[in-house]
């Protein structure tokens, strides 16, 4: 028998082929490497759009609870002799007309109340054998040297509310105090003290008018009067018997 010889396999060859081998592993590696910082660069900058994202929902729901805390808390007032309220960011609650006990009646509510130019009627009660009488008002400013065009003319009325978390009216005052902010100013009125019936003192804005379809006939009521202060016990000065009393309605944060 022939002896059959195999070639042998030279260590260059073999160092080649290792080599080989190692390049193509190192190229791979390399490749897979690419591949996972690719990946972690998708992942941190999903990363930062979700922290974003988060942020963002964070700011909007501090403006909701900001709006939210805005509208549900706050103060109101009504402001007397107009039917708007001064300020943009004050919502009108309703408005209407100013009513009060008749003049001349002893009895009854000793305060003014603003009644919806819109009323929603009570019709159960139809009949009492002793009641209070509510009737409408009137400015009693005739002669005088401001708003004596609205003598007789019913008196308008707004309930106005503002994100302020107090409101307060201060006789005797044109500006508010150091952090309080103006509403309204005007004039402080209340009923005649010759009169039978007391009323509050209110604020009567110093742009007052007349209230709507109102006319000048003088059918009295729930009248109101300038405020005019006594010399004696108030001291003048720096009060004055000849110059009427101001008001400003004010707000507080």
């Amino acid at each position: 028998m022939s002896e059959t010889t195999e070639p042998k396999c030279s260590s260059f060859k073999y160092v080649e082929k290792l080599l080989e081998k190692m390049v193509r592993m190192e190229f791979k590696m390399e490749q897979a490497l690419k591949r996972i910082d690719d990946f972690e660069g998708l992942i941190l900058r999903q990363n930062r759009t979700i922290q974003g994202t988060i942020g963002t929902l964070k700011e909007i729901e501090a403006r909701l609870d900001s709006k939210l805390s805005m509208t549900s808390n706050g103060a109101s007032y009504i402001r007397w002799g107009r039917s708007s309220c001064p300020h943009s960011n004050n919502s009108l609650v309703y408005n209407g007309i100013a009513a009060g006990t008749h003049y001349s009646i002893s009895g009854g509510a000793a305060d003014y109340q603003c009644l919806p130019a819109e009323p929603e009627l009570e019709t159960v009660v139809t009949r009492a054998d002793y009641i209070s009488n509510i009737v409408g008002s009137e400015y009693q400013t005739h002669g005088a040297t401001a708003l004596s065009s609205l003598a007789d003319h019913e008196v308008p009325c707004a309930v106005c509310f503002t994100n302020a978390t107090t409101t307060i009216m201060i006789p005797a005052k044109k500006t508010c105090y150091s952090g309080w902010k103006l509403e309204y100013r005007g004039f402080l009125m209340t009923e005649r003290d010759t009169h039978a019936n007391n009323k509050q003192y209110v604020c009567v804005d110093k742009d007052a008018e007349a209230a709507q379809r109102s006319n000048v006939v003088n059918t009295d009521g729930a009248l109101f009067h300038f405020v005019f202060p006594t010399c004696g016990k108030l001291k003048c000065p720096p009060y004055n018997s000849a110059s009427a009393l101001a008001c400003v309605v004010c707000s507080k944060m």
